[in-house]
């Protein structure tokens, strides 16, 4: 009976989504901690992106991937919420409309008990709901660790987390920066760029973090939901035409395999259009080893400009568009300051369930309805046979 009401319910979801087609360790609560073996593992999350009505096939795979990584922290890069698909204009009932938004994922992140920070992204506060009322959202949840800084810089949510040596000793042997690249450029058009303020705010820090470390910069990584100018001097200038370029104003551009450790370029990367010099001051500091971005949905790419390494992560989101890249970043840093990533896929996550690979098709908005239609029968049949 329990297989029939669970297949019932999978059913009744399924055919809700083609039916829209058609129609690590810590002592002290915030405080992280590489494990006795030196490793710390981050899972990130970028682009959820979704509403009120969160898609089962979303909640699913964040639910998934969480146990799948076992990480020591997660981190959400921006557009967590689509503020726009949660609002009907007036704030007592988008208030309300983003707190369940909100809920959907970090119920699951707060049953997981791992601890969670998080930065915004451009379409967060499309709402009436400003950023500073859904941080505030987020805290109420016991896992979250992600901080509003105040008045004290622009935006919402620039802050650093820093991971403790595993011997006890509370030294800081790496750092994480959290840092809000803030949504549209209200006078120049086109997306913001950090602020003069948060990039004074983190050369400060990062100096008194480098005099609690003896001098030496403490080795760091960099989350942020857009992407700094930079990307376009790392990738390689190609003619038009050239098969795989992306176009980004009059110029195109590809991945540069000389500088490539892995992933795809499959759109333009979108930063914003004023160079406020973020870059350049995190080159500078020589602390920062990667700078991890979201908003561009189906890159995946890491490339290494002037030492440091550009990350994009895919989006999570069925409700906006992605391709077969969907999915999350892992993270493993190890204490000696060195780091690895790569990617949890869905379909990856998935491969050995021909269910959820049909489900894949489903919601991806990259599939025609013809092929969506198939998919759906294919979940039929396919859950239909797994009860017997």
């Amino acid at each position: 009976m329990k297989k029939f009401l669970s297949f019932f319910l999978s059913l009744v979801l399924a055919f809700g989504a083609v039916f829209t087609v058609f129609a690590g360790a810590a002592d002290k609560p915030g405080e992280l901690r590489f494990g006795n073996d030196g490793k710390f593992r981050i899972l990130q999350l970028s682009d959820i992106q979704d509403s009120h009505a969160m898609l089962p096939i979303t909640r699913d795979y964040i639910k998934d991937a969480i146990a799948a990584a076992k990480p020591d922290l997660i981190v959400l890069t921006g557009d967590n919420i689509s503020g726009g698909s949660s609002s009907v204009g007036v704030h007592s009932l988008d208030l309300q409309l983003a707190k369940t938004a909100i809920n959907n994922f970090m119920s699951i992140i707060e049953k997981s008990g791992i601890p969670v920070a998080v930065v915004f992204g451009n379409h967060d506060a499309e709402t009436t709901v400003t950023k500073e009322e859904q941080m505030a959202i987020y805290r109420t949840y016991s896992c979250c660790i992600a901080v509003d800084e105040g008045d004290s810089v622009s935006g919402c949510g620039t802050y650093n987390l820093p991971i403790l040596a595993s011997d006890g000793s509370g030294k800081t042997a790496f750092n994480l920066w959290m840092i809000d690249s803030n949504m549209y450029d209200e006078v120049n058009g086109g997306y913001d760029h950090v602020h003069t303020d948060q990039i004074n705010w983190y050369i400060n820090k990062s100096e008194e973090l480098k005099a609690q470390n003896g001098g030496n910069p403490v080795p760091s990584i960099m989350f942020q939901h857009i992407i700094v100018p930079e990307i376009f001097d790392a990738l390689l200038e190609v003619p038009q035409g050239t098969d795989g370029a992306v176009g980004h104003g009059e110029k195109y551009y590809v991945l540069n395999p000389q500088n490539t450790a892995s992933g795809e370029l499959n759109e333009s990367p979108c930063p914003p259009t004023v160079n406020n010099g973020q870059f350049e001051a995190v080159l500078k500091q020589g602390d920062v080893k990667a700078m991890i971005f979201g908003h561009d949905h189906v890159n995946s790419f890491v490339v290494n400009y002037k030492g440091i390494d550009l990350i994009t992560t895919p989006g999570v989101s069925f409700r906006s568009y992605g391709n077969h890249e969907r999915g999350a970043r892992i993270i493993d840093i190890s204490e000696d300051g060195s780091y690895e990533t790569s990617l949890l896929k869905y379909l990856d996550l998935y491969s050995e369930n021909p269910a959820a690979l049909e489900r894949f098709v489903i919601y991806g908005h990259e599939f025609e309805s013809g092929e969506k239609f198939t998919a759906f029968f294919k979940y039929i049949f396919l859950c239909i046979t797994s009860i017997f």
